[in-house]
């Protein structure tokens, strides 16, 4: 068992581990125990958690393994993607609006329950706000669920009450 960690999964920290040209993603190319060694630390994860993990992605084709380097897969990019997302400018917020008719009840859970994994705030039914900018997630999610005509995405600023600032 894990001590401590944070909310995110193993598989979430190896996966990030991925991104192209960062420092994790060459210590993994040229010394994987040394990167196995840091994201334990880092992760509070045990690193045979970690390891199984990382074939875990492998095997869900999440990582794409050649004989010099690994790399996320585009499925892997999408994965990964939320978890990446920059936050907005100060008191700035992403808000999506929407009206989803009965007919397509279950798509409108879906999008609820993506929000809500994503850490977006419920400020009414139908309408969720997040200081992270997830504009092209939000996009892709859209066409996915087929709700195209039924989302509004605003970014917008909090004038009152200020936000203070963390």
């Amino acid at each position: 068992m894990a001590r401590g960690r944070s909310n995110q999964s193993a598989l979430m920290f190896v996966l990030k581990g991925l991104i192209p040209y960062s420092r994790e993603n060459l210590m993994l190319a040229f010394s994987p125990n040394r990167f196995f060694n840091e994201l334990e630390r880092i992760s509070k994860y045990k690193k045979s958690t970690l390891k199984n993990a990382y074939w875990r992605a492998k095997q869900e084709g999440l990582v794409i393994e050649t004989s010099k380097t690994a790399r996320l897969s585009v499925k892997g990019v999408k994965e990964v993607r939320p978890f990446t997302a920059k936050h907005l400018g100060d008191n700035a917020r992403l808000l999506v609006i929407f009206d989803v008719p009965e007919a397509h009840k279950g798509a409108r859970q879906q999008l609820r329950t993506i929000l809500k994994s994503w850490g977006f705030e419920q400020i009414q039914k139908s309408v969720w706000a997040s200081d992270t900018d997830y504009r092209v997630l939000l996009v892709e999610t859209i066409a996915e669920l087929e709700l195209a005509g039924c989302v509004e995405i605003y970014e917008s600023v909090r004038l009152f009450p200020k936000v203070r600032k963390r």
